[in-house]
């Protein structure tokens, strides 16, 4: 999990004196109408879950760019499922990670990991539906450290957008109809290089299996997209950083966010020095480092 781009949402409660003036759904002032429809599908559960008459008044802060392979839809939906629960009870002990809320987000199907990383933050191991308690001697989720002092330099070109919704549905649906043949081989890089060598601060080494386990994601999508890359822009770049000499680098989910791990902010900067004026027009970099778990705070009358 990295720290940007993130998710902000803001609660009020709505005072004795103006509910009469209470809109009657709490982000009818937004102006983004692809977050606010996306927060009204979170609100209506919530409201027919809890009954809620008077809801607060919730202000978006700041969002990301949607459908970019970096888990937006489901931080977001987190986010509001959280802000939304907790204003309706805001003296819930401080273990909130363990609330009703994630009923109302209705995550963790093929969001798994970014419901994991919204609780807990850091790096999210997943090895599949197949281990299950028990098998393989651990859990299916598991959250791992992540050196601090590692940045993950993301950069983002508008030429594509990824896929949601039920064009991603029919490409995980096509895939899933045969075997993933380097399962095995992903599973071993996960348990015999990237943890170890992560735990170790063994820079090189995580980035080689980090960059390894990409490609071998990516190939499992190959029959339906042609490519272990969505793009051939987003392989195009994922060529120029191996030139660059990194080895941690791959595209975000489905793409097009291309990343890059790199040992410290010094060389982000420099990465950035050399790939800003080949980043086509309208394009974007961040330099990320590792999240923690979501954060709520009081803030004046209400929650941040």
């Amino acid at each position: 999990m990295v720290d940007k781009p993130s998710v902000r949402l803001s609660s009020r409660s709505t005072g004795r004196a103006d509910r009469n003036e209470t809109p009657e759904e709490p982000c009818s002032n937004w102006e983004d109408p692809y977050w606010k429809e996306r927060f009204l599908k979170v609100y209506r559960r919530f409201k027919l879950r809890t009954q809620t008459a008077e809801p607060p008044t919730v202000e978006l802060t700041l969002a990301p760019v949607p459908h970019i392979g970096l888990g937006s839809g489901t931080q977001f939906a987190c986010a509001a499922s959280a802000l939304l629960n907790l204003s309706e009870h805001p003296d819930k002990p401080k273990n909130w990670q363990d609330a009703s809320w994630t009923l109302d987000a209705d995550r963790g199907l093929r969001s798994h990991i970014g419901l994991h990383g919204f609780l807990h933050g850091q790096m999210i191991i997943d090895r599949g539906q197949e281990a299950t308690e028990g098998a393989l001697g651990t859990k299916r989720t598991t959250v791992h450290g992540f050196p601090e002092t590692w940045r993950v330099v993301l950069l983002h070109e508008d030429v594509y957008q990824g896929d949601c919704g039920e064009s991603e549905q029919a490409i995980f649906d096509a895939c899933s109809k045969r075997e993933n043949p380097n399962r095995p081989r992903m599973l071993d890089l996960i348990a015999q290089q990237i943890l170890p060598a992560v735990s170790n601060g063994d820079f090189q080494g995580a980035c080689e299996g980090i960059g390894l386990y990409g490609g071998l994601a990516g190939e499992i999508f190959r029959p339906a997209v042609g490519d272990a890359y969505r793009t051939t822009r987003i392989r195009s770049w994922v060529d120029r950083l191996r030139k660059l000499g990194l080895q941690g680098v791959g595209q975000s989910s489905w793409g097009p966010v291309v990343f890059a791990i790199v040992q410290d902010s010094h060389q982000a900067d420099w990465l950035l020095g050399r790939i800003r004026p080949e980043v086509l027009d309208g394009g974007w970099t961040y330099v990320a480092k590792a999240a923690g778990p979501a954060r709520i705070e009081k803030s004046g009358s209400g929650l941040v």
